[in-house]
């Protein structure tokens, strides 16, 4: 779905029993809900991101899941620059020295929003839902199955396999994926939501109507450089920061078994990309498994860099173009969106 002033411009759909209101697992877009909710408990007095992770942690004689060095901060944590990036194993490098993305270090956000809140964080999720009316963003431990029978729109992932026949052809084998969700998996990777729910969270985040401007400037200011596979990226507080070409983009990509996601916000025209997906495709070969998010990724941008500031029309005619140029090369990314 692409988005301008949070009003739909173009949406495309494949797939059975698949809407706009169907939610998917967002994997790492998770991430930047999870770096929203720290930052406002920063805005209420809650948390202070220079404070020792340990700090909360410890708080009120809450039993951490592992021990954290006094070294780390909050901060660190969100710019993934802890160094931590494993239970009960010390961190990798001087934390707020380098930068090591770390699923781990987001898992211990979640925990320290419990702390501060007394409240789970799936329940924290259904507030921020609901207080800011997005209509589609939630989360849920248990099975995928359980959260199928409780959300009737989410949509059950599949996971490919590629191997070969016994004459040397590839071949392709998609599973229904067995998935559990526990408790520290939704803070870095297992929210689900819809297309039109992780938009309107964009819309509302990047607009300033979640965060106070304190907050959101150092949420989209770099605090280390990531390699990506797009180059090097700047990272902010659970948002990647591209300002290349003249194109300031704030992004994050997820891959969870059985989904893979994107989601892309350019500032400046107030133009919102979100793509949500069923199938993790196999990681053997990376330029198929992110080859057609990347290439719409890669249109919409060239395109804004020449329709910024004209009109709605310009831009859905821009959307499709996008998605047929980047449907068209093979057969091969056809069957990708299929």
């Amino acid at each position: 779905m692409v988005k301008q002033d949070n009003q739909p411009v173009f949406a495309y759909i494949s797939g059975n029993n698949i809407d706009k209101n169907s939610s998917f697992l967002i994997g790492s877009l998770s991430k930047q809900v999870t770096a929203t909710l720290i930052l406002k408990a920063v805005d209420e007095g809650l948390i202070d991101l220079d404070k020792s992770v340990s700090h909360y942690l410890l708080k009120d004689g809450n039993k951490p899941r592992a021990y954290v060095p006094p070294s780390v901060t909050v901060s660190q944590l969100l710019s993934h620059t802890s160094g931590l990036v494993k239970m009960g194993e010390a961190p990798l490098f001087k934390p707020g020295s380098q930068f090591q993305y770390s699923n781990y270090g987001y898992a211990l956000l979640g925990d320290i929003l419990e702390v501060v809140y007394q409240l789970p964080i799936d329940e924290q999720v259904k507030r921020l839902n609901q207080q800011n009316q997005l209509d589609g963003l939630y989360a849920q431990t248990g099975s995928i199955t359980s959260i199928k029978s409780a959300h009737s729109n989410f949509i059950l992932g599949n996971t490919e396999t590629l191997g070969q026949d016994s004459e040397g052809h590839n071949q392709s084998h998609l599973n229904p994926v067995e998935l559990s969700i526990d408790k520290s998996m939704i803070a870095f990777g297992a929210m689900a939501a819809s297309v039109e729910a992780y938009s309107r969270f964009q819309d509302s985040l990047y607009n300033g109507k979640l965060l106070s401007p304190k907050s959101l400037s150092l949420m989209i200011s770099p605090h280390a450089t990531r390699e990506h596979r797009w180059g090097a990226l700047e990272y902010g507080y659970g948002t990647q920061i591209s300002r290349d070409e003249q194109l300031v983009e704030y992004s994050h990509s997820g891959y969870l078994s059985g989904y893979v996601s994107l989601a892309a916000y350019y500032p400046k025209s107030k133009v919102s990309l979100v793509i949500l997906e069923n199938t993790s495709w196999d990681l053997s070969d990376r330029e198929r498994t992110f080859g057609l998010h990347d290439a719409i990724r890669s249109s919409i941008r060239s395109r804004l860099i020449a329709l910024e500031d004209r009109p709605v029309a310009k831009l859905y005619q821009a959307g499709v173009s996008a998605v047929e140029s980047a449907m068209a090369p093979t057969n091969a990314v056809s069957k990708v969106a299929e």
